[in-house]
């Protein structure tokens, strides 16, 4: 298994100096079962001069594998102000900015983020459904139910 730190293979590197990344990502994930996010990670880390020819660590990791938002690096206010005057998109362009992500990452955490507002702002834990949703849903069902019973005695009775 590849470690942080472990050199990284000869050929790799050949194909990276020759502007063969997809290459370089492939024989990578081939030579050490890596997945093909971490591979290009690294890759990408070695392409923009981060690396020095060894694997770079990764970014911790929070749910759902998104990188975790510690108190230096976290979500800028500006994004947590956009999305809170609803204005998703933006959220999204300022995510990808930030962090320098692409469209469907930064779309998928500022969905998250936007949930999580949601949840907190209800005063309900991540599941959990709003009570009133389920008492509407039954009086809905019941007076439905009471129409059918009330037209079938007058049709048929």
């Amino acid at each position: 298994m590849f470690k942080t730190g472990d050199p990284l293979p000869p050929e790799v590197l050949a194909a990276i100096a020759q502007g063969r990344t997809i290459d370089a990502i492939k024989q990578l994930r081939e030579a050490h079962g890596l997945g093909l996010k971490e591979a290009k990670d690294i890759v990408d880390a070695h392409r923009h001069g981060h690396g020095n020819g060894h694997a770079q660590p990764a970014a911790p990791t929070g749910p759902a594998g998104f990188p975790a938002f510690t108190a230096t690096g976290g979500v800028p206010d500006t994004v947590l102000q956009a999305l809170a005057q609803g204005h998703k998109i933006e959220a999204i362009r300022l995510l990808r900015e930030h962090a320098g992500i692409g469209l469907k990452e930064a779309k998928d955490r500022v969905d998250a983020l936007d949930v999580s507002r949601q949840r907190t702002a209800d005063g309900l834990a991540p599941g959990e459904m709003s009570r009133k949703t389920g008492a509407l849903t039954w009086v809905a069902v019941a007076a439905i139910a009471a129409l059918g019973i009330y037209a079938y005695l007058r049709t048929g009775a």
